[in-house]
């Protein structure tokens, strides 16, 4: 049987840099090899750790060397931009977040792990947005 597929939106990620113990954990516990992210959240991981966590860039490689080897990492590309756009007129989202969302559709997730978007929301009949942390 095929592992499902899990995409993580930027906001969980940062947990690992946070001083929330349990959010933290939980995070490691649930890096698999199944699981998917883009590069759109590697630019964004390493803006918040560099900029707003203040991380040195030896502490940002290890993070994402972890990620990379970790996740199946998605490119983003004009098709990924396409249904970005779609999913922003269709459910209102902000651009960057509909980016992640088309990510994670092209992708094949069955499950979008953010607190930022709105908890257990189905896009496009296939996807279904989770707030790990309620």
């Amino acid at each position: 049987m095929n592992a499902k597929k899990i995409f993580f939106d930027t906001n969980t990620l940062l947990y690992l840099l946070s001083s929330d113990n349990n959010k933290a954990d939980w995070i490691s516990q649930n890096l698999q090899q199944s699981n998917v992210i883009s590069v759109q959240v590697l630019n964004e991981f390493t803006f918040a750790s560099l900029r707003k966590i203040k991380i040195s860039n030896t502490e940002l490689d290890e993070f994402l060397d972890l990620f990379k080897s970790t996740f199946s990492v998605r490119a983003i590309d004009l098709e990924t931009f396409d249904t970005g756009l779609m999913v922003s007129r269709r459910y209102g989202y902000q651009h960057y977040d509909a980016m992640i969302i088309a990510s994670a559709l092209q992708a094949g997730c069955e499950r979008l792990y953010s607190e930022d978007m709105q908890h257990r929301q189905i896009i496009d009949k296939r996807l279904q947005i989770v707030n790990p942390f309620i």
